[in-house]
């Protein structure tokens, strides 16, 4: 990308994304190998830390450069729920906080 496109995608207002092609070739968000990723809203998070009577730095951690956030465009601070499902364990829950 050259330099005044990359200036233009910095100053704008919308949160932006650059990803190379080579990124893109599988959609991670159907691998069969991906769990399923679905973000908790504000209210979900504080219900989730209440429950468990967690603070969220208290969470397994998801970098905020991780490909799956990275595509959804996920923010520090927040909350994805993380589902597998497999023939072994069936479907397990798990939650993660972006840093």
């Amino acid at each position: 990308m050259t330099n005044p496109a990359m200036k233009v995608v910095e100053d704008s207002p919308f949160k932006t994304e650059i990803f190379q092609i080579t990124d893109l070739l599988v959609n991670i968000t159907k691998h069969v190998l991906k769990p399923k990723h679905e973000l908790l809203t504000n209210t979900e998070k504080e219900q989730l830390l209440k429950k468990y009577n967690l603070e969220d730095k208290q969470l397994p951690r998801m970098s905020q450069k991780d490909a799956i956030a990275r595509y959804y465009g996920l923010e520090k601070g927040q909350v994805v729920k993380v589902t597998y499902n497999n023939e072994i364990i069936e479907t397990h829950v798990t939650y993660r906080c972006v840093w």
